[in-house]
């Protein structure tokens, strides 16, 4: 027969030492730190030996300029039954992230205290922000007017339906319609590319416009909607002559030439509480149309 081996104490605490993970213990009324394996001391308490932490609370090893309990502690959370609480954090001394395994255990004086087993999940985190800031980028690829910076029609639907539903209720809300004047002559007579970079100086400037109470976008070649929300409707119209100032105020050098351009606009508005933003868009572009005919360069309000 196998002569019968016994575990000895030693032996589970050179276990926890050989863990690529962080181990300790602390009392869950006074934070006192019991135990700490190698991994902890190396990693976030920056120690030699535990007996040079000994009896410090948890939070002030473990965390940075820490001197009251966290306030992410989880004593409070941990289940009496000694099931298991798993949750994640970032830690302030070694700047990695944890996963962290959390449980009521009962000391060797009969005491609960807390013991924790939390493994370093920093490169997992690093690929979970960067697919998330790629698809961020992809998102805004996919809503953005590459040339201008501003939404693009699809996205504009989207967003007016939100402003909508935020606005504060009795909010007038209005739709302005804006097309820039003679746009295909500035096209024709110094090309394209001429043309380009005024749109994006176009862009630019009504981006200014951009706030929690306006949807701004490019609807067409030479086409731009603005969507806004104020407090009458007076001080939307006063946006829509805002806007096209805005446009009138550009100056863009190109080569020899300076390139300028005026806005025709057209503003409708309403204090109704569910608009039918197509209708609304009619009535604009109704407005937009007396404001080309009248001589472009101004801004017409539908009745």
């Amino acid at each position: 027969m196998h002569e019968e081996r016994q575990i000895k104490p030693a032996d589970f605490e050179n276990i926890l030492n050989n863990l690529d993970a962080v181990v300790y213990v602390a009392d869950t009324d006074t934070h006192e730190l019991l135990f700490m394996n190698t991994y902890a001391l190396r990693h976030i308490a920056h120690a030699d030996n535990f007996s040079d932490i000994a009896h410090l609370p948890c939070y002030a090893v473990l965390q940075k300029n820490q001197t009251r309990p966290c306030d992410f502690c989880t004593n409070a959370k941990l289940p009496a039954n000694g099931d298991v609480l798993v949750w994640e954090f970032k830690n302030t001394r070694s700047q990695c992230w944890y996963q962290c395994r959390d449980r009521l255990i009962e000391w060797h004086d009969g005491r609960l205290v807390r013991l924790e087993v939390a493994t370093d999940i920093s490169e997992r985190k690093k690929a979970e922000e960067a697919l998330q800031r790629a698809q961020k980028e992809l998102t805004t690829l996919a809503e953005t007017d590459s040339l201008t910076g501003l939404y693009n029609r699809r996205a504009f639907f989207r967003y007016v339906d939100e402003l909508i539903k935020l606005r504060v209720q009795t909010a007038y809300f209005a739709i302005i319609l804006l097309d820039i004047d003679h746009f295909k002559l500035i096209n024709d007579r110094f090309g394209h590319e001429a043309g380009d970079k005024l749109l994006s100086a176009i862009g630019k400037a009504l981006r200014s416009l951009n706030n929690k109470n306006s949807v701004v976008a490019r609807t067409g070649g030479e086409e731009f909607t603005i969507a806004v929300t104020g407090a009458s409707q007076d001080a939307l119209v006063a946006v829509a002559h805002q806007v096209q100032a805005l446009i009138s105020d550009i100056t863009l050098n190109y080569f020899d030439a300076t390139l300028s351009c005026t806005a025709s606009v057209g503003i409708a508005t309403t204090n109704t509480q569910s608009p039918d933003i197509n209708q609304i868009m009619r009535h604009a572009d109704h407005a937009l149309y007396r404001a080309k005919a009248a001589g472009r360069a101004r801004t017409e309000i539908a009745t």
